[in-house]
C-alpha cells in the first residue's frame, strides 16, 4: 500500500532510485509567498504613518512650510525606529516565531533607534558650543574610537557604531537639504519627536499581530517552511521533538537516512523517504525549502555536494557544528529552536548581488589604488635598489571557473628562484601529509632562502599583494572572496575542493581573517565554502574591516 506523498505518488509507480542521477524540476507551491516583504512593508508603511502622524498633532499639517524635498527628508527620518530590525534580526522567521525573542529584540532595536534619535540632536546641541572647526574631526575621532573599540569589546559594538554612523548620514544629509543656518531638523523637533514616540507602539503592536496571530496561527499553513532532516539519529530525534514542541514554523515533511528503512522515533513518528542518493527524486516529489542534516555519517566530499545541491535549489541548509567544527570554532552560528546549528541561507536576486559588489570593488580598488600610490613607489624603489629583477612578478593563477588569469605581486623573491619547494609543501598540504605542530598550528615554510630582505618585510606587512587591486579593476578578483590558488595546485583538487573556484578569487578572504595560515587546507577549503554559500555586502565589508587588523597583528604571515 502506497504512503500518501510518498516518492511513488509523483513518479507515476517509478521507484525514486530510477530517477537518481537525472535532475527533477522541483514542484513549486503556489500558494506560498516570502514573508519578508510583507514584514518590510508594513515596517515602512507603518513608520512612515506614524511621522505624518507625529507631524499633523505636533503642526497641524505635514511639516508646514517645508519644501517638498525637506518633506521627504523628514518622513524618510521618520525611518529610524526601523533602522536596527535587520540588526537584531527581526526579519528572520525562524527566530521571531518566538514571542519572547520577538518582543526582546524588538526593544532592543527601538532602544538603539532612541540613541541614534538622540544622537542627531545631541550633533546640533553641541554645534553651539564647539567650534566649527573642530566639529568634524571630533566626530571622525569618535567614529574611528568605536570603531577600534568594537575589535575588542563585545559583539553587540557593531550596532552602536550603526547607531552613530547612521546619525552622521542623517545630519550630513539635513546639511545638504535644508539651511544650514535654520537646521530643519530642530525646525521641526517637535513634530519628528512625536512621530517617534507614536511608531514604537505601532509598530509593536502591528508586528505582534502580523507574526503570531497571522503568520504563526491563523495563516499557518501558507507561511508554514516545509523540512526534511537527513539522519534518523538522536540529534535528528531531538530537533524534530524542539520543532513540535515548541510550535516552530516548520512542518517536517519527512527523514532520509543512511539506510532506507530507518525511522525517526520523535514525539509524532515521521516517514522515511528513502536514501541519499534518492535526493533528486525525493526532491521532485515534495516541495521542500528547508533541509537540516543531523547524521554524522554523511563525509565532507557528500556534505559539500548537498550543501551545493540545497542552495542551487532555492533550499536553506543547517547543519549540526560537529560536521564542519571549524566553522563552530571560528564564526558565530545560528540556532534553530534553540539548538546550535550552521544555516546556508539561499538568497535571491544573486544577479543584482554580483553586479552591485563588482561595481563596489572596481570603486574601492580604484580609490585604494590611487591612496596607495607613495605606498607602491617606496616598495617599488626599496625593492630596486635591494635585488636585481623586474619590481613585479606576474604568476598564472586559477580564478572564476577553472580560468587562468595573470596575477599581480611585488616580487619577494630573487630573480629565477625555483618553484619547487612550494610545489612540494603546497602538494604535502593538500593531500594532508603537513600536520599541526605542538601549538596547533599548520607547520609552514619558514626562513625561505629565496626570499629577499626587502621581501620578507612585505610579506609579513602583507604589501606584496597590494599590485592585485589592478587584477580586481581588470575583474579578475574581488576585494574579498577565497584566495586564488596555482594551476599545480588546482590539478590535485579533488572535485569539492575546485567548488572554491565558482567565485571570483578575492585579495582577502574568510579564511585569512580567522584562521590565515594557522588552519589545514581542509578547514581552508570549508572556511571558503562557508562564504560562497552566506556571501553578502554585509560580510565583505565585515572581513574588509577585521582584514585591517589581521594586518597591524601581523597574523599568519609568511
Amino acid at each position: 500500500m502506497m504512503m500518501e506523498g510518498s516518492p511513488n505518488s509523483e513518479t507515476g509507480g517509478k521507484s525514486p532510485g530510477a530517477l537518481a542521477g537525472q535532475w527533477v524540476p522541483r514542484r513549486k507551491n503556489a500558494w506560498w509567498f516570502s514573508y519578508k516583504p510583507v514584514l518590510a512593508a508594513h515596517d515602512v508603511l507603518v513608520a512612515l504613518g506614524a511621522a505624518a502622524a507625529g507631524a499633523w498633532l505636533a503642526e497641524r499639517g505635514v511639516y508646514p512650510g517645508s519644501s517638498t524635498l525637506e518633506v521627504a527628508f523628514l518622513l524618510l527620518t521618520g525611518l529610524i525606529p526601523v533602522a536596527f530590525f535587520t540588526s537584531f534580526r527581526l526579519y528572520s522567521y525562524h527566530l521571531i516565531y518566538s514571542r519572547r525573542f520577538h518582543l526582546s529584540r524588538l526593544a532592543l532595536a527601538f532602544g538603539l533607534s532612541l540613541l541614534n534619535f538622540g544622537a542627531v540632536v545631541f550633533t546640533y546641541t553641541w554645534a553651539r558650543t564647539i567650534p566649527p572647526s573642530w566639529f568634524i574631526p571630533f566626530w571622525v575621532g569618535l567614529a574611528f574610537f568605536l570603531l577600534t573599540l568594537n575589535r575588542f569589546a563585545e559583539d553587540k559594538m557593531t550596532v552602536m557604531v550603526k547607531a552613530f554612523g547612521l546619525a552622521c548620514v542623517v545630519v550630513g544629509l539635513a546639511g545638504l537639504v535644508g539651511p544650514p543656518d535654520d537646521p530643519i531638523i530642530l525646525r521641526h523637533i517637535d513634530a519628528l519627536t512625536a512621530g517617534v514616540a507614536f511608531s514604537v507602539p505601532l509598530l509593536t503592536v502591528g508586528r505582534f499581530a502580523l507574526v503570531h496571530l497571522a503568520f504563526n496561527a491563523a495563516l499557518r499553513r501558507r507561511f508554514r517552511r516545509q523540512m526534511l532532516i537527513i539522519g534518523t539519529d538522536g540529534e535528528a530525534e531531538r530537533i524534530a521533538d524542539c520543532i513540535i514542541r515548541q510550535n516552530a514554523p516548520f512542518w517536517i515533511v519527512g527523514v532520509v537516512g543512511v539506510r532506507g528503512g530507518d525511522r525517526l522515533q520523535s514525539v509524532v513518528q515521521k516517514r522515511n523517504l528513502g536514501r541519499l542518493d534518492e535526493m533528486e527524486a525525493i526532491f521532485a516529489g515534495n516541495d521542500i525549502q528547508e533541509v537540516v542534516i543531523t547524521d554524522e555519517a554523511v563525509t565532507k566530499p557528500e556534505l559539500v555536494g548537498l550543501l551545493d545541491l540545497f542552495t542551487t535549489q532555492g533550499m536553506n541548509a543547517w547543519f549540526l557544528p560537529k560536521l564542519m567544527p571549524i566553522i563552530d570554532l571560528k564564526l558565530y552560528i545560528d540556532n534553530l529552536c534553540g539548538i546550535p546549528m550552521i544555516r546556508l541561507e539561499y538568497r535571491r536576486y544573486r544577479f543584482v548581488f554580483r553586479r552591485v559588489k563588482h561595481a563596489l570593488d572596481t570603486g574601492l580598488a580604484l580609490l585604494g589604488l590611487v591612496m596607495s600610490l607613495p605606498v607602491f613607489a617606496v616598495s617599488a624603489l626599496a625593492i630596486k635598489l635591494t635585488s636585481q629583477g623586474p619590481v613585479f612578478y606576474c604568476a598564472q593563477a586559477v580564478g572564476k571557473g577553472g580560468r587562468f588569469f595573470d596575477m599581480y605581486k611585488f616580487r619577494t623573491m630573487i630573480t629565477g628562484a625555483s618553484k619547487d619547494l612550494h610545489k612540494s609543501y603546497v602538494t604535502r598540504m593538500i593531500k594532508g601529509e603537513i600536520t599541526q605542530d605542538g601549538s596547533g598550528k599548520i607547520l609552514k615554510i619558514v626562513d625561505d632562502p629565496r626570499i629577499t630582505k626587502v621581501g620578507r618585510v612585505l610579506r609579513k606587512t602583507s604589501l606584496d599583494e597590494l599590485p592585485q587591486l589592478i587584477n580586481v579593476l581588470k575583474g579578475d578578483m574581488s576585494l574579498v572572496g577565497p584566495r586564488p590558488c596555482l594551476p599545480y595546485e588546482y590539478e590535485i583538487y579533488r572535485d569539492w575542493h575546485k567548488k572554491r573556484t565558482s567565485v571570483r578569487p578575492g585579495i582577502s578572504g574568510l579564511w585569512q581573517v580567522v584562521g590565515r595560515s594557522e588552519v589545514s587546507f581542509e578547514d581552508m577549503i570549508l572556511l571558503d565554502l562557508y562564504y560562497i554559500y552566506n556571501r553578502s555586502l554585509e560580510l565583505d565589508f565585515s572581513i574588509l574591516f577585521e582584514t585591517v587588523f589581521v594586518l597591524l597583528k601581523k597574523k599568519g604571515a609568511h
